[in-house]
């Protein structure tokens, strides 16, 4: 990829302009500077193939708070479904691992099918849901 920054500046936003634009005054280019001491580590990266598992997926969680925004535009896109007096959410089809905190203002009546805190729990049960 080429670099588009600072493309016909002489300085390269260093005030000088020999230090300003090689490879030389930023490290080197690719994997350089391994030299004799750094090799070890270098060939221990490629090969150790860093796989993904349960102990190292992304864990993102949904504020309560954030609900009240969020429910419209999931009930338009399809996402998040209403049965009779409650907006059943299920959510690891929203890409979110758990739901934390409090309801900010208005509380809403909410299935939720994934984890919870103890906190997010008692908010939605008392607001009249659940969470299995």
């Amino acid at each position: 990829m080429r670099r588009k920054k600072l493309r016909g500046s002489n300085t390269g936003g260093r005030g000088y302009g020999k230090r300003a634009r090689h490879a030389g005054n930023r490290g080197g280019r690719g994997r350089a500077g391994g030299g004799k001491r750094a090799q070890q580590r270098l060939v221990s990266f490629r090969t150790n193939k860093h796989s993904y598992s349960e102990v190292n997926e992304k864990r993102v969680p949904l504020n309560l708070n954030h609900i009240d925004k969020l429910v419209e535009k999931l009930l338009k896109s399809g996402l998040a479904k209403k049965d009779s007096d409650r907006i059943v959410l299920n959510l690891s089809e929203l890409g979110y691992s758990k739901i934390c905190g409090r309801f900010s203002k208005n509380k809403i009546k909410l299935l939720v099918y994934g984890a919870a805190s103890e906190r997010a729990k008692n908010e939605i049960i008392s607001a009249g849901g659940e969470v299995l």
